[in-house]
């Protein structure tokens, strides 16, 4: 999501809300002979507000699940994601006195800000990556269909070679224009169908530009006129894979954060239902 004029209204009202809860802890320590703790009534009130924000977080989970239902816009949810889960941050600090407390609040704390470093680096590489793939990319694919953009390539640059080159895989010894082919068909077959075929476009010397750009320029050199076109189709379909290559790439990076971010917050969840079990009880 990126961070835009849209979100004043939430900016605005989150600042409000820590400004007041602040001074409603400072007002709470000064006066708490014995200081702020987790079980007094005011702990216990911040306590649960702030787990009543990670709760309500925790609800995007569920929304996404039910995109039929008209529950808001995703925009909307995802804009109280983040939100609420930032506000959750001072209250739950305030909750615990501004200290650690025992083992397991240490490990509750631990997991709490591994979430909320992981949804920080989340929402930044959601206003960076899309810059950078609009920059980089000339035409966006969706996601799941690379694998079929990635085939319908192979299969056009086979059927250039193939229509100057007669079979992909064969050779010939017959001099004049059955040396061309066999250059053009060895060039192809051994630098840009592996790549075409792979499936990161990693390792190889036609996955770079500037490789790529030389190694063309080699075989332009040793071909005659007549098989110039071709080779222009293949440096093209080439481009438009590691296109394909960098949204990939650049796929993973948006998305993989959510790898450590949600596993960590069930965790959390977990982990709160046991601090919360504990706190009664003893």
């Amino acid at each position: 999501m990126i961070i835009d004029r849209t979100h004043r209204t939430w900016i605005v009202s989150s600042c409000v809300v820590v400004i007041a809860t602040t001074a409603w802890y400072v007002v709470y320590a000064k006066n708490s002979p014995d200081g702020p703790s987790g079980g007094s009534p005011t702990g216990l009130a911040l306590g649960i507000l702030g787990t009543a924000l990670m709760i309500a977080c925790g609800l995007l989970s569920v929304r996404k699940r039910l995109s039929r239902w008209a529950i808001g816009t995703a925009r909307g949810w995802l804009k109280a994601h983040i939100y609420l889960g930032l506000l959750s941050v001072p209250l739950i600090l305030f909750h615990a006195g501004l200290r650690l407390g025992g083992p397991l609040e240490q490990v509750l704390m631990l997991v709490f800000a591994l979430i909320i470093i992981s949804g920080l680096i989340g929402v930044a590489l959601q206003q960076y990556l899309p810059r950078v793939m609009k920059s980089t990319i000339s035409a966006e694919t969706a996601y799941d269909q690379i694998p079929s953009v990635c085939r319908s390539l192979r299969a056009s640059a086979d059927e250039a070679v193939s229509s100057v080159c007669g079979g992909l895989f064969e050779t010939t010894s017959e001099p004049g224009a059955a040396d061309s082919q066999n250059d053009l068909r060895q060039f192809y077959v051994r630098q840009v169908r592996p790549f075409l075929a792979s499936t990161d476009g990693r390792g190889f010397a036609v996955g770079s530009a500037s490789q790529a750009a030389a190694l063309f320029a080699q075989i332009r050199v040793r071909l005659p006129e007549n098989f110039h076109e071709t080779l222009d189709q293949l440096s093209t379909i080439c481009r438009e894979r590691r296109h394909l290559v960098v949204q990939h790439r650049l796929h993973h990076w948006l998305h993989g954060w959510l790898l450590l971010h949600i596993p960590l917050s069930m965790t959390l969840l977990v982990l709160g239902l046991a601090h919360a079990i504990m706190s009664l009880y003893y």
